[in-house]
């Protein structure tokens, strides 16, 4: 080193401030484009920490290079010739010179080449900015999308839910009219059929006064005739049930149970239909019963008038007679009605006794006959079975329609032998729950409506068999 400072020091010197302009010219590139991690906005430099091994291994292609080219020169100043005098001293001072612009020129170039590569790199910066700029406005976007969809989904169903509450509100307003309508229209019907039933029981009371004396002959009579007959009667049906031991097989109870579900459905089918026809039926005769009640509560209020005004003393003192007279047959009747139904109770219940001990009877000869029958004596005991309980069912009515007789206080006027066709309904055994007069051969109205009373408080008898038994029941009445 001492050796090339004393051959050529201008050389040396020059290589050194070479060497030292590179540096420094290195120095400022690198400090210009990579000292600070901030753009010119204020926003930190995304690509530098990607791109840093890249500059460390530039940096160190350019050091590898400086030191290779500081190889150079030091062989070049070995090879050189110690000037000898003033004109070579030149000559190596232009050739230095011309070597020091020559690697001026090589740095500007790579200098240039770093530039480049710097504003690439941050082209690349910015389109990745870019690029998670565009990401992050489309994900705010879909963000405000589904909050905007979440909040329309929210208010549909918070309208929806308003209009259930609406439409409950008005249901239960609808079902809070209707029940208060059908309030007032029961208060009116009830207010109506009690005026009819205060109308029914003067007329009654009136017609029961003067049928009373009459009516107890015939009803002694009927008992004694009724008594005769039903004597006569249970000693038939025994010596039938004697005849008749031998009964059908058990297929023929299970015929008979499907046989009683059939004319049940049949009977259910047909009330429905009743029920109906009733409905329409009562509604057009209330409105005729209203027009003729309205009519005659007119008439009889002129004739009550103009009776008043003739006869209002006569009438105080009959009416006390009237009341001491209808007081003592009142309490007569009843005391005799009750005997009357004490009697008909006990004459039930022997009647119910022996049913039950006939209809054990046949049980037995049933179970029997399942033994031993062959076809044919199966089918000629279902035909007197089929008899028998025809017969029966003949009995039960006529007993029901005795019952009726008892009870049954004829209107003022109606000459006997007058009919009625009655309609009974019948909760088993023998509660009677509706009664209806579908026609009447004389007496109108009020013939029906003392028929219809008569069923009603009669005590009707125990069906001597469920077989006979029907929940609604149809008979002729005659007075």
């Amino acid at each position: 080193m001492f050796d090339l400072l004393s051959r050529s020091p201008i050389a040396l010197i020059v290589s050194l401030v070479g060497h030292i302009a590179i540096g420094v010219a290195l120095f400022f590139a690198l400090e210009n484009k990579f000292g600070d991690d901030t753009n010119q906005s204020g926003e930190p430099i995304l690509a530098v920490m990607a791109n840093t091994p890249a500059m460390d291994a530039r940096v160190q292609e350019l050091r590898e290079t400086l030191q290779t080219l500081e190889a150079a020169e030091q062989e070049t100043l070995a090879s050189l010739p110690v000037p000898d005098n003033t004109e070579e001293l030149l000559q190596l001072q232009q050739a230095e010179k011309k070597r020091e612009e020559e690697r001026e020129a090589r740095e500007l170039a790579e200098q240039q080449r770093l530039d480049e590569e710097a504003k690439l790199a941050e082209k690349l910066r910015l389109a990745e900015e870019e690029r998670k700029a565009e990401l992050a406005i489309a994900k705010q976007q879909e963000e405000e999308k589904r909050i905007a969809e979440e909040t329309e989904a929210k208010r549909l169903q918070e309208e929806a839910e308003q209009q259930r509450l609406l439409e409950e509100e008005a249901n239960q307003k609808r079902l809070a009219e209707e029940a208060e309508r059908k309030r007032l229209e029961e208060a009116a019907e009830q207010e109506r059929l009690a005026e009819e039933a205060e109308q029914k029981r003067l007329e009654e009371a009136e017609q029961e006064r003067l049928a009373e004396e009459e009516e107890q002959k015939r009803l002694e009579e009927e008992a004694e005739q009724k008594r005769l007959a039903e004597e006569e009667e249970r000693k038939r049906l025994e010596e039938e049930a004697e005849q008749k031991r031998l009964a059908e097989e058990q297929r023929k109870r299970l015929e008979e149970e499907a046989e009683q579900k059939r004319l049940a459905e049949e009977e259910r089918k047909r009330l429905e239909e009743e029920v109906e026809q009733k409905r329409l039926a009562e509604e057009k005769e209330r409105k005729r019963l209203e027009e003729e009640a309205e009519q005659k509560r007119l008439a009889e209020e002129e004739e009550r008038k103009r009776l008043e005004e003739e006869a209002e003393q006569k009438r105080l003192a009959e009416e006390e007679e009237r009341k001491r007279l209808e007081e003592e047959a009142e309490q007569k009747r009843l005391a005799e009605e009750a005997e009357r139904e004490r009697l008909e109770q006990e004459r039930l219940a022997a009647e119910a006794a022996e049913t039950a001990r006939v209809a054990a009877e046949k049980a037995e000869a049933e179970r029997i006959a399942n033994e031993q029958a062959n076809s044919a004596d199966a089918q000629a005991r279902k035909q007197r079975l089929l008899r028998k309980k025809k017969q029966l069912l003949q009995q039960y009515s006529e007993s029901i329609r005795r019952a009726v007789s008892r009870k049954f206080r004829p209107p003022s006027g109606i000459r006997p032998g007058a009919t009625c066709q009655v309609s009974a309904t019948i909760v088993y055994p023998n509660e009677v729950v509706d009664a209806q007069v579908i026609s009447c051969s004389a007496g109108g109205n009020q013939m029906a409506r003392a028929v219809e009373k008569a069923v009603m408080t009669a005590t009707f008898p125990n069906p001597p068999h469920k077989a006979v038994f029907s929940r609604r029941l149809e008979f002729t009445f005659r007075q």
